[in-house]
């Protein structure tokens, strides 16, 4: 009789077992790479009153997005976000415990990107204008003094950041905006790089990434990721073999991941045939100039934007021409591929929208908003049933053959 109920118990056990193991832990699936996604920097409207900070990073997670990529900089009261000025906010560290951006850096965002630019390398442009190299100090070469300020603020953001999200899963990547630009401030293409300038930006990068590291090994934590990442954008240039960042600057860090913001690749290709061809092209080539890093596996390059205004194509063309994007980007391997943007955040000289939105100026989804969306679905529906019959989560590479045959994307 004891055997038997002995053995009984051992078959109850077994059953339970089973079962557990065929219902997917709601975090996993929360916190899955689902690999598309969007952003928020500068929104030019809004429809509460909230800052638009928090108001777009709410309709990106309603949209189902898992990741939020947005801004810190000392711009963040009157460019990038409408969050009030307060003195006493002197470095990002400060900037990260605003009630705005605390509060999207506690939602329940599993991946974030963000743009982090120094308060000691910035200059305050005249009232009303940007001007990219008022937020950067390496130009014609990095100082040891403003080299010492970058690699303190980094860390102590770092060290922040760790610190109070260690235990909630959240990975974090820091970066810049689109490099190319920084080399060239003027925004003049064909005009020669200065070397100094590139000296000055590998050097930068290289503090950066220096000060992250050096924030992870000091700093206690667990069960949280913190990158730092390099983005580029004259891709064109870089196949040609020219100066610019992925040529010139690339090669000579250390950084972990590499942002594209990839719009000389994904602009001009006129057919899904030809964007398949252009972008794995130029994907191909930036990933050949990435310094190897055996510390972090799988593919780390991603795309940081891509994008089309209303201007210049109806958005059902958008549409289509993003799901090209989305798939290629998927099949290439890449991490991340984001749209610009939730919100828009351009206007024309006579002050009207761009239109670089997947919610536009009335308060209208697009229908790459509901591409997205519809994705999202598929793409939870898919790794769900994918646990329940495999008793564990697919790799990103079962997911991505999976993904780009998705209704979502055809």
């Amino acid at each position: 009789m004891m055997k038997k109920s002995m053995k009984y118990i051992a078959f109850m056990s077994a059953l339970f077992l089973l079962s557990c193991s065929s219902e997917i832990n709601e975090k996993e699936l929360d916190g899955f790479n689902y690999v598309i996604g969007t952003q928020t920097v500068g929104a030019k409207y809004k429809f509460t009153d909230e800052t638009n900070l928090v108001e777009t990073a709410k309709a990106i997670r309603g949209m189902g997005s898992n990741l939020l990529k947005f801004s810190l900089s000392p711009r963040y009261y009157w460019e990038n976000y409408d969050i009030p000025y307060d003195e006493n906010i002197k470095c990002l560290k400060d900037l990260a415990q605003e009630k705005s951006v605390k509060e999207v850096l506690d939602m329940d965002f599993k991946y974030y990107q963000i743009w982090s630019y120094e308060f000691s390398q910035y200059t305050q442009e005249p009232e009303g204008q940007k001007k990219d190299e008022y937020q950067i100090k390496f130009i014609d070469g990095l100082s040891d003094e403003y080299a010492e300020k970058s690699y303190k603020e980094i860390y102590d953001l770092a060290s922040y950041l760790l610190k109070t999200y260690s235990g909630t899963g959240k990975v974090f990547f820091l970066g810049n905006w689109e490099g190319d630009w920084h080399l060239r401030w003027d925004y003049n293409r064909k005009k020669p790089a200065n070397p100094k300038t590139i000296e000055g930006m590998i050097r930068w990068i290289n503090t950066r990434q220096k000060a992250i590291d050096d924030a992870k090994r000091d700093t206690p934590h667990n069960d949280i990721q913190l990158y730092h990442y390099l983005e580029l954008n004259l891709s064109d240039l870089a196949v040609r073999g020219e100066v610019c960042v992925t040529n010139s600057v690339l090669p000579y860090t250390n950084t972990d991941y590499v942002s594209f913001s990839s719009y000389s690749a994904t602009n001009p290709p006129s057919t899904e045939e030809e964007m398949d061809s252009v972008l794995t092209k130029h994907l191909d080539y930036i990933e050949s100039k990435i310094p190897a890093k055996e510390t972090i596996k799988g593919k780390r390059l991603f795309i940081g934007e891509y994008g089309w205004n209303e201007a210049a194509y109806l958005q059902e063309v958008i549409d289509e021409r993003a799901k090209w994007v989305m798939k290629t980007a998927l099949k290439w391997g890449c991490p991340f591929v984001l749209f610009w943007e939730m919100y828009n955040n351009e206007l024309t000289e006579d002050g009207s929208n761009r239109g670089f939105w997947l919610i536009d100026k009335y308060n209208k989804k697009t229908p790459l908003y509901y591409t997205h969306q519809n994705f999202y679905k598929e793409s939870r529906t898919w790794v769900k049933e994918y646990y329940e019959k495999n008793g564990k989560m697919p790799s990103h590479d079962e997911f991505v053959e999976a993904a780009v045959g998705f209704n979502s994307l055809n």
